[in-house]
């Protein structure tokens, strides 16, 4: 490429799966992010954004802050218009919510540009209320009219536009990882995380995410309670508001450790670590703890209500699904998994196919090509 072609993308807030994803893409465009806004109430996020493209972070105006008291996720600033205006790059991605003012304006403003533009988006919540449904399959004619394709992170978000009758060219973009750094891990810093979370070399069983009760934390601490086997310790990172309720739930069972939060560059290492992942998620509409547990190599055992796990895991062949808040499949999932080290290579060794799909510099390639030869 003798000369990169210009790529602005609209987005609510900073990401910690937007990162690498963000930076694979600068390689190939000159890449401009515009923020919403520098974080939401619901998010604790802290890290240094990437060097290497153009951020530009909007301030909420104050009806925006008000409306956030409900909607965490509204944003609204008086420069949205003026930036989109001025926003002079050839292709548009554009993702958040869209029908909040911040991404109706960008969708509706460079379509009057006649920019190439993109929606990217997970799946949409479906409503059975037929007044909502119709509110909301009118304020989807915004997609239609404006977009010249839908980027969905998997098939579910994909058929979820469909039953709106959205008609946009689809193509799937799934979140992903940058995975090369599951990979190269320094053998000292390994060697001081086993030290100090699993000492006696027991088989690990790693979960991560917020400790919020959509999260399911408490099916697997139930599962591992009920697991007759004492060479194996369940290790969770994360904190969040339901930490206590989970450690009496776990009633001193010292098979069960709570990591507590970790910093992004330390999270590879708990992995290598980990013998498997297991997650019980009650609802993801990706979650890129997948992802993470793909690129490491770790056999994965997940709720059938994670987005990116109904999208890349078959049952028993590349992982394990359990029906979602189901205890009891969650025991037998680990402990057929703790007892079976021949099963646990064998869809580790599946899984590993799977490492293309859920990787940035992969993903960046294909929306280059989508935008330079499709769309």
């Amino acid at each position: 490429m003798s000369s990169k072609p210009s790529l602005s993308f609209y987005t609510n807030i900073p990401t910690p799966y937007q990162q690498s994803f963000f930076k694979e893409l600068s390689k190939l465009f000159h890449l401009t992010v515009i923020y919403y806004s520098f974080s939401e109430n619901n998010r604790s996020w802290q890290f240094d954004m990437q060097e290497g493209y153009e951020v530009v972070v909007l301030k909420n105006n104050f009806i925006a802050k008000a409306v956030q008291r409900k909607i965490v996720d509204f944003h609204f600033s008086w420069n949205i218009f003026k930036t989109v205006w001025k926003d002079n790059s050839q292709y548009i991605i554009v993702g958040g919510s869209y029908w909040i003012p911040n991404g109706a304006a960008a969708l509706l403003i460079q379509r009057l540009k006649g920019k190439k533009i993109a929606y990217f988006s997970e799946p949409l919540f479906v409503t059975t209320n037929k007044l909502k449904y119709s509110v909301k399959w009118s304020m989807l004619r915004i997609l239609n009219s404006c977009c010249d394709a839908l980027f969905c992170i998997g098939k579910k978000a994909a058929d979820s536009f469909v039953k709106y009758g959205v008609t946009v060219p689809t193509y799937i973009i799934p979140y992903n990882i940058n995975e090369q750094q599951f990979v190269h891990l320094d053998k000292i810093k390994m060697e001081t995380f086993k030290q100090k979370y699993n000492p006696d070399d027991k088989l690990v069983i790693l979960s991560s995410g917020a400790l919020v009760q959509r999260k399911g934390m408490d099916v697997l601490i139930q599962a591992i309670k009920q697991i007759p086997l004492d060479n194996i310790t369940l290790i969770i990172i994360g904190d969040g508001p339901e930490r206590d309720a989970l450690e009496r739930l776990a009633a001193g069972d010292q098979r069960i450790v709570f990591a507590g939060f970790q910093a992004s560059n330390d999270i590879p290492y708990f992995f290598g670590l980990a013998d498997m992942f297991a997650f019980a998620s009650r609802y993801d509409g990706w979650a890129v703890v997948i992802n993470e547990a793909i690129a490491a190599g770790v056999p994965i055992i997940s709720s059938d209500a994670v987005g990116a796990s109904i999208e890349l895991i078959q049952h028993k062949q590349n992982g394990w699904l359990c029906a979602n808040e189901s205890v009891e499949d969650f025991k037998e999932a680990i402990y057929t998994l703790a007892t079976q080290h021949t099963l646990r290579l064998q869809l580790q060794e599946e899984a590993k196919k799977l490492i293309p799909l859920i990787s940035s510099s992969y993903n960046a390639q294909y929306v280059y090509q989508l935008f330079t030869e499709t769309i």
